[in-house]
Formats: C-alpha cells, sequence, structure tokens
C-alpha cells in the first residue's frame, strides 16, 4: 500500500509512499511508519483562505454574560457593549406593606474584563419602556432597534473597584422603586410573568470610551439580584432580593466599521466576537481525490497571531465550525483551537473533517470565529502571509 504524506508550509504538500496491511478505519488518525516517499509540490491556490465581515452590531438572546463597556480599536474601530435584563420575583402572590424604601441597589457578580485594567466606567442605568418577553428566540437579531428605555441616573466606578469586591454595585436613588415595583397591584405582583410585563426591567450601557474596557457579569449567577430594604408601615425593617437569573438577558454590542476595510488587507484574518468578524476556510482542494482510495491519517490545520499583537489579550481559543447552506454546524471530531502562548499559535486536528470530505461529500466550506463569541469581546487578528501562512500538515494514505 502507498503512503503520501502532504505538508502544506505556505501551501507546499509533501507526498509519502509507504506499505501498510490495514484497513481504512484503523488508519484515520494512526501511527505508521515510512518506507518509501516522493515529493509533490501544489500551488497555494489549492487551498482558499477568505476573511469576511459578519454582522455590523447584534443582539444575543438569553445570554447568561452581561457585556458592559466600550474601548476603541486602533484596527477594527469603536466597540459599545450594553445590556437588557429582566428582574424577577422571588415568590409567587408577593404583596409588600411599604412606608418607605431606605436602600435599593443591583448586585451583579463579575468574571472578567477585556481592555484596560485601568478604566472608569460611567454607567447609565436606565429603565426599559419596552417588554423583553419577545416570542423570537433566534441567537441574533440583526434588525431589532435597541430596547427602549427611559434614564434613571447616572454611576461612576473604576474597574479596580469592581475587580476587588469581584462584584458590581450599584446603589439606586430610594426616590426608584417604590411606584415601580413595591406598589404594583395585586395582579401584577402574582407571578413572573405578570410581573415583567408590569416593570420591563434595566439596561446598563456606558459612554464611549477610546482607552477603555468591556466587563463581563454572570447573570445567572444566585448572587444576581436587585436588592430593596425597606420599613413596612409599622416601621420594621424588611428586605428583598429580585433575582435576574430567571429573567431575560440581551446584550447589544455595536461595533463602528467605517474605517475599517476588512478586504484591503487579503494576507490577514480578522476575528472578532459579538457580530464582528470571521474568517472562511475552503478546503474545495480536496474534492479533487474524492473517490481516489486516499484516507486522512492525519491534518493539523495551525494559524499564527499577528506579532503586533500585543496591545490586547489574545483569545484564549478559537471556535471552528462547518458552513453549508446558510447554516452551520458541528464538525465531528475536532479538537484543539487552544492558544498555545509559547508560540502564539491556534491548532485545530481537523483529520476526521477531512476524511469526510473525501469520502463522504462533506462541505469543503468552514468558518473560523472567536470561541463562545456571544459571551465576550475577545479580537484578533492571525497572518496569512507568504513568509507565515496559515499552515495545514496533511498526510494521506493511499488505500
Amino acid at each position: 500500500m502507498n503512503r503520501i504524506v502532504f505538508s502544506t508550509f505556505g501551501f507546499l504538500l509533501i507526498c509519502i509512499t509507504f506499505w501498510s496491511c490495514e484497513n481504512e478505519e484503523s488508519l484515520i488518525g494512526n501511527d505508521l511508519f515510512l518506507t518509501d516517499y516522493e515529493v509533490f509540490v501544489f500551488p497555494d491556490s489549492l487551498i482558499h483562505i477568505s476573511s469576511t465581515s459578519h454582522f455590523d452590531d447584534s443582539v444575543t438572546s438569553d445570554n447568561s454574560t452581561g457585556l458592559l463597556g466600550s474601548y476603541f480599536d486602533p484596527v477594527f474601530g469603536q466597540t459599545d457593549a450594553s445590556f437588557s435584563f429582566q428582574v424577577t420575583l422571588p415568590n409567587n402572590e408577593m404583596t409588600f406593606d411599604v412606608n418607605t424604601i431606605t436602600n435599593i441597589e443591583l448586585n451583579l457578580p463579575y468574571t472578567g474584563f477585556f481592555g484596560d485594567s485601568l478604566t472608569q466606567l460611567n454607567i447609565d442605568v436606565e429603565q426599559l419602556t419596552q417588554s423583553l418577553n419577545i416570542e423570537d428566540s433566534l441567537d441574533f437579531f440583526t434588525s431589532s432597534p435597541v430596547f427602549e428605555s427611559l434614564p434613571i441616573q447616572p454611576f461612576s466606578i473604576n474597574l479596580s473597584e469592581v475587580q476587588d469586591s469581584s462584584r458590581l454595585t450599584i446603589p439606586l436613588a430610594t426616590t426608584f422603586g417604590l411606584n415601580e415595583i413595591l406598589n404594583l397591584s395585586t395582579d401584577q405582583l402574582n407571578n413572573t410573568e405578570s410581573f415583567t410585563e408590569a416593570f420591563y426591567g434595566f439596561k446598563l450601557k456606558t459612554s464611549p470610551m477610546v482607552q477603555g474596557t468591556v466587563l463581563y457579569l454572570d447573570l445567572a449567577s444566585e448572587s444576581a439580584y436587585l436588592k430593596i430594604d425597606y420599613l413596612d408601615t409599622s416601621d420594621t425593617s424588611q428586605s428583598v432580593n429580585f433575582p435576574i437569573g430567571a429573567g431575560k438577558k440581551f446584550n447589544h454590542v455595536a461595533h463602528d466599521y467605517s474605517t475599517f476595510d476588512i478586504s484591503s488587507d487579503t494576507t490577514l484574518v480578522y476575528l472578532q466576537s459579538a457580530g464582528g468578524t470571521f474568517a472562511e476556510i475552503d478546503f474545495s482542494f480536496l474534492e479533487e481525490y474524492q473517490d481516489s482510495g486516499f484516507v486522512v491519517n492525519d491534518a493539523t490545520l495551525s494559524f499564527s497571531v499577528l506579532s503586533e499583537e500585543d496591545v490586547f489579550s489574545l483569545p484564549e481559543k478559537l471556535s471552528l465550525v462547518k458552513y453549508e447552506n446558510g447554516s452551520l454546524g458541528v464538525i465531528e471530531g475536532l479538537t484543539g483551537g487552544i492558544l498555545d502562548a509559547d508560540e502564539n499559535i491556534y491548532e485545530f486536528d481537523v483529520t476526521r473533517y477531512l476524511q469526510k470530505i473525501l469520502t463522504n461529500n462533506e462541505t469543503p466550506i468552514c468558518r473560523l470565529y472567536t470561541y463562545d463569541r456571544t459571551s465576550n469581546v475577545d479580537r484578533v487578528i492571525l497572518t496569512n502571509t507568504v513568509d507565515n501562512p496559515i499552515k495545514l500538515k496533511l498526510i494521506l494514505i493511499k488505500g
């Protein structure tokens, strides 16, 4: 049996022939011994890599991570992140015998940030005037407007204060919450469904910043809530927490790409989360070898980070998915995508995926994204230059 090794560095494929008596299934992904080889050179055009814009801005549905903040990227431009969310009743059939509110505050657990660690966030707290109980369950709403709201108050805090307490705590004026929440009717306080149609919830946003940051807040946590302390009509202190985790939560991330021409440099691959940009990868060159008896023994796809990428933190992981008929799909058997911080590269094992292209007519088109892209504002620029191209190391076996 002949063994052919294709190793494309700058899309150079090296073919190696060897003897083996294994069946096709046992050859996929297993180690083999070389005995003989010959070399073939294929042109770069056999593998097509392109980068293209995704959505200009987006609203993400029911996301457990709230994105709040703003920053300017010298390549990608301005990114502004805000989110809208409901608060829910702690129990059904609630009643509040209230005299006056003594304290009211939002508590949102902090999990991380992207951007400048020295940022002061100038937050606008607003009350929604539009229900979040929408029927459309799509993950992205590219045409929907930002949920309408009215201002409650501004609030400023340094990122370091949020990090020290591991939470974003926003005290509200005690003039808010009495008529809006506690003095709602019995019917409106009967259950969460009726309550969220009476009090729609909150929106948090920030003023645009250049040297800014975006906070990551855990809205699904039991420690995410609106707390109201009050005196009842007997002047007895009472306290109630309205959970956030069970309610609807929507991020809105706006990207200003007015100064960013993604098609101006095809030697770079641009990736940005939250409705930003992605790379499309085409393995159509393999279709020439379909039904030719080849088995993919090993295939490693690797991407190098642009050396100038030292201003922003790099994504810990990238995501590769197949794309067919306008839909994204999971690539079975795919592993990898984690950043090698020493080499500044991302590698994927695409062995089984390429095998399916050869033998199962799998789509040769896939897309590269930042990982968990609706829950962060990660961005990275990868290289596809002559000196440092996207690399595919491919070992094929002639069956």
